[in-house]
């Protein structure tokens, strides 16, 4: 744990932990205050470090009641070794100290207030962060980003109080002035971890919480560059949808629809918008048929701009230079020029959303006739039923449309859906069918002549009656 290589003392804090989680009370005692002795003696920076990891990663493995004797002191030291300047000691020091917050649960809360406190100070603190004046210092902040485990650890707090935080005034408005401070940090892991808390703080405490300015927020990062970040945000808006998706859609801005369907185009893999899609469709398949059904028209039609790379030209070397004394040579030579240049510029295409994505729309819309046809078992009048009836003439050209395409998923795809139009649209007429059957057979035969009455007069009237 004192060794100079990152990895190795990693390793021998991580055995450590396990060690102690497997070897007793004592054992654990003994190794404890061992470190903390370590820590005292030694002021080299990785020994300092690794010592504090190895705390950490004690408390998180051992966990329990069996950690919550040597919480205090393992709280007072990692509290003094965030303050240290060094950059590599002070950044593992507030990791451990994020590590114990999360693996000691409600039993942290009585250190609440004191931690953040002091990642409130470390925060603006010079030393802390890669604006340092000391080269040094500003160096290892790069590797070691501090700003990033602050963030962290006010999430990992932000996680101990859960729903207490409510009544916690002082407590949560240091949190959100802290949270609004970090979304201003152009570190990605900054951003991905202020992301998560604003996503946990609105879980435990969503009426302090400003929803419009949050959705907001997911929808910029929707955008992102880094995947982290946008899956985060993906998260975020899935627990939100998950409640109420339409007002979700509602408060956001009008692209908010088409930017979950372009995520999931340039992710398809992705679960995360494809749990987000299936959880709002659940919620509005019945009340808002046709809107669905005119959706999936949308994502199965819709074209994405790509662009082309073209590759650099290569510098040709001309025999000779043009005579520009000459006019009309140098006119040619500059119609020559501008050809060149209009070549090298990329061109951009329109195409289709990728076929994953295309796919999930008919498995949708497969979700879709499904659910309607369960709903219309049970109520052959179901509004629902009659808005599919509506727009059965699209949901058939659509799945006729992804018969016929290039791909051989969007194919059996389209196919089905058809067989399952099919099997719905027999199911309703055997249902109607049967309703007509157990009628009152008296009823039945009385409607039956009142039916056949006119037809009857006029026939007797022509003398047609036998026939």
């Amino acid at each position: 744990m004192i060794d100079q290589d990152r990895s190795t003392r990693a390793i021998a804090y991580e055995a450590l932990g396990r060690l102690c989680n497997s070897s007793g009370n004592t054992f654990t005692t003994n190794e404890i205050n061992a470190l903390i002795e370590t820590i005292v003696a030694n002021r080299e920076p990785n020994a300092r470090a690794g010592c504090a990891m190895a705390l950490g990663s004690i408390h998180s493995q051992v966990g329990g009641m069996a950690a919550g004797f040597h919480l205090k002191k393992i709280h007072g030291v990692l509290m003094s070794l965030c303050s240290d300047p060094n950059a590599v000691v002070h950044f593992c020091a507030i990791k451990a100290l994020s590590q114990v917050a999360e693996s000691a649960g409600l039993t942290f809360s009585a250190y609440v207030s004191s931690t953040l406190g002091l990642l409130a100070q470390l925060w603006t603190c010079d030393s802390h962060n890669e604006e340092s004046a000391l080269i040094p210092t500003s160096n290892l902040e790069i590797d070691w980003p501090t700003a990033a485990v602050i963030a962290h650890s006010v999430d990992s707090l932000i996680n101990v109080l859960g729903p207490d935080l409510q009544d916690m005034g002082k407590t949560r408005e240091l949190m959100l002035m802290l949270m609004k401070q970090f979304a201003f940090d152009d570190v990605p892991t900054v951003q991905a971890e202020c992301l998560r808390a604003w996503e946990h703080i609105y879980l435990y405490d969503s009426g302090h919480v400003n929803l419009a300015s949050y959705i907001h927020r997911l929808q910029r990062n929707l955008d992102s560059s880094n995947r982290r970040i946008r899956d985060i945000a993906v998260d975020g808006l899935y627990n939100l949808m998950r409640r109420d998706a339409e007002q979700i859609l509602a408060i956001g801005d009008e692209v908010l629809e088409d930017q979950i369907w372009l995520t999931l185009n340039d992710n398809p893999d992705q679960e995360g918008v494809r749990n987000l899609i299936q959880s709002w469709l659940g919620q509005s398949s019945l009340t808002e048929a046709e809107k669905w059904v005119s959706r999936c028209h949308h994502v199965l039609t819709k074209t994405a701009k790509t662009q082309i790379e073209v590759a650099p030209p290569q510098e040709a070397k001309a025999p000779a230079q043009p005579d520009l004394q000459d006019e009309e040579v140098a006119g040619f030579n500059v119609g020559d020029v501008k050809d060149q240049d209009s070549a090298a510029v990329p061109e951009a295409t329109q195409e289709l959303l990728r076929w994953q994505t295309r796919s999930f729309a008919l498995q949708c819309l497969s979700d879709l006739v499904a659910i309607i046809g369960k709903d219309m078992e049970l109520d052959p009048e179901s509004t629902a039923g009659r808005a599919l009836q509506n727009k059965i003439a699209d949901v058939i050209r659509l799945a006729f449309l992804a018969s016929t395409a290039s791909v051989v998923e969007l194919q059996v795809s389209g196919l089905r859906l058809i067989d399952q139009i099919l099997r719905v649209c027999i199911k309703n007429i055997l249902a109607v069918h049967r309703s007509i059957a157990n009628q009152d057979r008296s009823s039945g035969l009385r409607l039956t002549l009142i039916s056949w009455k006119p037809f009857y007069l006029s026939s007797t009237k022509h003398k047609s009656a036998p026939h």
